[in-house]
């Protein structure tokens, strides 16, 4: 089954399987490189720097490597993007396949 997940900013703390996988890739999404401290590689780091479309590339590699390397239980199948690039935000929208 696929499940698409975007960034989150609540956390269940009693989150168990499926449910906890997913709140661990929207976590991953939510977060970017540098602020959690003694731990400077967790999360993805963002370019919204035009051209847009290298910058959705470049995020999108990094994405699928942030969440196999972090949450090895989800397989990234598709990764989109909402927002405006005029005004120069991205919102990735992620689909996974769990894998318990």
């Amino acid at each position: 089954m696929t499940h698409q997940v975007t960034a989150t900013s609540n956390i269940n703390f009693n989150a168990s399987g499926v449910d906890e996988i997913l709140q661990n890739v929207a976590f991953i999404l939510s977060t970017f490189v540098i602020p959690c401290p003694l731990y400077r590689d967790f999360g993805f780091r963002l370019d919204t720097l035009p051209p847009f479309q290298l910058a959705k590339r470049r995020n999108t590699a990094r994405l699928i490597e942030s969440i196999q390397r972090f949450e090895p239980r989800a397989v990234v199948v598709d990764v989109d993007y909402l927002g405006d690039t005029f005004v120069g935000k991205l919102e990735p929208v992620v689909k996974v396949i769990v894998n318990e």
